[in-house]
């Protein structure tokens, strides 16, 4: 669950340093597109990820270790 955890701070500390970020807040192009833009998404897709591994791999709360 560590690992996990340590994966979301990272995606959510990089989307807060966007705008500090210099080689992310200039006016250059990448892909054709803003560079904070694509940093912004490329981190969203990131970030969905990541919560979608934490709640698929958390044990079921309600399995008490008998078919039902």
């Amino acid at each position: 669950m560590r690992v996990k955890l340590i994966l979301l701070g990272v995606v959510v500390v990089a989307l807060v340093a966007t705008v500090w970020l210099p080689f992310v807040n200039t006016a250059s192009l990448w892909l054709g597109l803003p560079s904070i833009m694509v940093w912004t998404a490329a981190w969203v897709l990131g970030l969905t990820l990541v919560l979608a591994l934490i709640e698929f791999t958390r044990p079921d709360e309600n399995e008490t270790g008998e078919d039902s």
